[in-house]
């Protein structure tokens, strides 16, 4: 673990410093933090987690099991393991573990490329050039947006709760030589010092979280910005023509713990405002989630329609504000003051 990482870590619990200590992270008041491969896991087994991976990941770090791949921590179905082990090769164009991951990525629109991409389909993260300043991903995952934002001048910290999507990242990246490290916990608990941050930044994560625990996590952004660093999440907005149609069907709340939660705009405003600082919303996608234009090439027929309709009403709702209001995503933007 490099000194930079170290420096901005935090006891999740208490927010004081910590130091190495035997192969783990201590703070001094007695909390221990197990490190797995060279990533710090700071996931809290007394707490009810909001996946179960995260869970999973706990356990693995704890106990040193499920190296180098960590199914347990994927979600990849038994069957498919073993697929990814016989495809698994340092030479490989990509990593077997984040083409399984896809299936999570751009809604249902990489459903059809699984197993057959060439190359990373890596967006274009709508932040500027970063000068060497501290950026936070929240929920990383495969850690796309940390590599968009890492290329863009911005050192990064990729957080996620699966150990196994990190250490994926880690492999697929490290030629690149990007100014990325990472760290497995949870945006309820951010392991981090007060006022270290220039950027959060987090994409279909937040709106994942209860009302109650995006709260807590919208806090803790607030906590370790530093003043006049800013936040740019993406939230799920319950007034979307798409949104109103998925969270009035009967089956709504059969998608679990882990379903999507719709925000009015209103209430993305009050909660980031009071938290974080002034905030502005704009809109991130319509007839959708994670409608984004660099995965148009590889993208099912039906999502390169989505995404087409998208940018069309996005760059619509510039010239007539009003038409947020049917924005199914949006970015919630917040300084801190």
């Amino acid at each position: 673990m490099n000194s930079d990482l170290l420096n901005v870590l935090a006891c999740p619990r208490d927010h004081t410093g910590l130091r190495l200590e035997k192969g783990r992270l201590c703070c001094a008041q007695g909390h221990s933090y197990p490190i797995a491969n060279g990533v710090p896991v700071f996931l809290l087994g007394d707490k009810e987690q909001t996946i179960g991976i995260a869970s999973a990941s706990l356990q693995a770090a704890e106990n040193d099991v499920g190296g180098p791949f960590y199914f347990e921590t994927l979600g990849i179905p038994k069957d498919q393991q073993q697929e990814v082990i016989r495809n698994w090769s340092e030479k490989a164009k990509v990593d077997p573990v984040i083409s399984r991951l896809l299936v999570a990525t751009c809604g249902l629109g990489y459903t059809n490329m699984v197993g057959k991409l060439t190359d990373y389909p890596i967006p274009d993260i709508p932040i500027d050039h970063g000068a060497g300043e501290l950026l936070l991903d929240v929920g990383s995952n495969w850690c796309r947006w940390s590599v968009s934002a890492a290329r863009k001048g911005w050192r990064v910290i990729a957080i996620d709760p699966s150990l196994g999507a990190l250490m994926a990242a880690r492999r697929a990246f490290a030629k690149e030589g990007l100014d990325i490290s990472y760290v497995c916990g949870d945006a309820r608990f951010l392991p981090f010092k007060e006022n270290a941050f220039k950027c959060v930044f987090s994409y279909s994560v937040f709106q994942h979280l209860s009302e109650t625990d995006a709260s807590v996590a919208i806090s803790e952004v607030a906590r370790i910005l530093r003043q006049d660093g800013f936040s740019k999440i993406q939230m799920a907005h319950k007034g979307g023509l798409r949104s109103t149609y998925i969270r009035t069907r009967a089956d709504y709340k059969d998608g679990g713990i882990f379903r999507v939660r719709y925000w009015s705009l209103d209430a993305m405003r009050r909660v980031f405002q009071s938290r974080v600082g002034p905030t502005r919303l704009v809109a991130e996608a319509f007839g959708g989630l994670g409608l984004l234009t660099e995965d148009r090439r590889l993208v099912s027929a039906r999502a390169k329609a989505l995404i087409a309709a998208s940018q069309v009403m996005k760059r619509l709702s510039r010239l007539l504000a009003p038409l947020i209001l049917l924005a199914d995503s949006v970015y919630v933007i917040s300084t801190k003051r």
